[in-house]
């Protein structure tokens, strides 16, 4: 019985040693109880926050810079371009079309030049003639007043009253006309009558061949004071207006 005596003894002082630690009677380390984990965390002063790495400091944005306002376009500022445009349309002169036909060649020249020396703003386009618009019973040129008066009177007196003198500057000034016809065969007739009168010098001459149509485009006071400067340079050729 002793044996078994001791080992109880034994068991018992073993079991009292196993609480006295467990409860802290000896000095350990604190119970880790339930009571006591609730009482740590009633206390905020015994809690250590333990934070992670630094994280960088993030950049600064940069205040927003201020547009600068853009100052107000003024009435004044905008009035000189339009101003140009305006000033274009009241500068344009109106302009006129003036056709000159049945031009000789000189006359063509003459035009011409004097359309170049006119300077910008005028056009100038030119048809010349190819086929006879009219064929001319007529005596060649007398050279002189005097000359044509002689012959009219020879006329006269031979029973050819339908004539009249050239006027006009050129090749044909004193020449005697005696008659203008749409076609050669009229012409012919009418030259043969004359010979049977007795005119001898009475010839054929086709006109519209080789003559020169003019159209000139421009300013309508340009284009009027040239036409009348020319006017004398320009006789026995017809003048027509035309759409500008």
């Amino acid at each position: 019985m002793a044996p078994l005596r001791i080992a109880i003894i034994v068991l018992i002082f073993a079991n009292l040693l196993a609480l006295a630690l467990w409860k802290g009677w000896l000095g350990g380390a604190g119970s880790h109880g339930e009571p006591e984990r609730l009482s740590n965390q009633l206390n905020p002063d015994r809690l250590h926050l333990v934070s992670g790495q630094p994280s960088p400091a993030a950049p600064l944005a940069a205040p927003p810079v201020a547009a600068k306002p853009t100052p107000p376009v003024e009435e004044e500022a905008r009035a000189p371009a339009a101003a140009p445009a305006e000033a274009a349309v009241e500068a344009q002169a109106p302009q006129a079309c003036v056709v000159f036909a049945g031009l000789n060649a000189e006359q063509a020249r003459e035009l011409a030049a004097r359309i170049s020396k006119a300077g910008t703003g005028f056009a100038l386009s030119e048809r010349r003639g190819e086929v006879p618009s009219s064929w001319w019973v007529h005596i060649p040129s007398q050279g002189s007043k005097e000359g044509a008066d002689k012959k009219v009177a020879e006329l006269r007196h031979l029973g050819v009253d339908e004539l009249f003198i050239m006027q006009d500057a050129g090749p044909n000034q004193y020449a005697i006309s005696l008659g203008l016809y749409k076609n050669e065969a009229a012409a012919n007739r009418h030259l043969e009558r004359l010979k049977d009168k007795g005119v001898r010098s009475a010839q054929i001459a086709t006109r519209g061949a080789g003559a020169v149509r003019i159209e000139v485009r421009g300013p309508g006071d340009g284009l009027a004071t040239l036409v009348s400067d020319l006017s004398e340079r320009l006789r026995g050729a017809s003048r027509l207006e035309c759409a500008p």
